[in-house]
């Protein structure tokens, strides 16, 4: 288990309906098969009762939406439903010379392997396959990765880890998807920075920065 999974979870907002939270690396957002503790289980521990509405894997981190009512967790997911949300992320990749531009949009097809827990790019055609669709922005280059922001149309399973590794630009640490080593404090380089969507007629944004050894050196440059 990496340093960064004993981190604890902190509110960045929070209403009586429902909150947004900075979710560690290497927490799952709700329980999985190895029942480790997660984003869920601790929010209960806060609230008494809570709800996932969007979730983040559990080697990236950042924010995530919780609700704490029943209703709360209803008018989001409705929300989510519209494309008046905007979920940005910052991304470190693998060989940032191969993307097609500085700045496109990514179109693919995506089949989920759920026996392995993988996503691939797959023709249209194929059986079972869902669009993909997101845009990115490279903001710095380091030596040997680059600083993508990327800013989804859909929300497919690992779809941003997938789609740069069709690429051959995999994300820093990922190792599932071809990444070249782990990263030293674990999980991969991937991380929510930013919600925004409209609500009761004002237009609420949130931003957390990522800290850490393998972010410092690009967000010290102005982008």
């Amino acid at each position: 288990m990496s340093f960064l999974s004993l981190l604890p979870p902190s509110i960045v907002f929070e209403n009586n309906a429902w909150a947004v939270i900075v979710k560690p690396v290497g927490m799952p957002t709700q329980p999985d098969p190895g029942r480790a503790f997660s984003l869920l289980d601790w929010a209960r521990e806060q609230w008494g009762q809570a709800y996932v509405v969007n979730r983040l894997d559990r080697p990236a981190g950042g924010l995530v939406f919780m609700a704490k009512t029943s209703t709360g967790a209803a008018a989001l997911n409705k929300l989510l439903q519209t494309d008046k949300v905007s979920k940005s992320y910052l991304v470190l990749i693998e060989n940032g010379s191969r993307l097609p531009a500085s700045e496109a949009s990514l179109e693919d097809y995506l089949l989920k392997d759920g026996r392995n827990n993988v996503s691939r790019v797959v023709a249209s055609t194929e059986s079972g396959a869902k669009l993909a669709r997101l845009n990115y922005r490279v903001l710095a280059q380091g030596r040997t990765r680059t600083l993508v922001e990327v800013k989804l149309e859909t929300g497919r399973h690992h779809q941003i880890r997938a789609q740069f590794a069709n690429l051959g630009c995999p994300v820093a640490g990922d190792r599932k998807y071809g990444a070249s080593s782990a990263l030293r404090q674990g999980g991969i380089a991937l991380w929510s920075y930013q919600i925004s969507f409209p609500w009761h007629k004002t237009e609420q944004t949130f931003t957390y920065w990522p800290t850490g050894r393998v972010w410092q050196p690009f967000l010290e440059q102005k982008f």
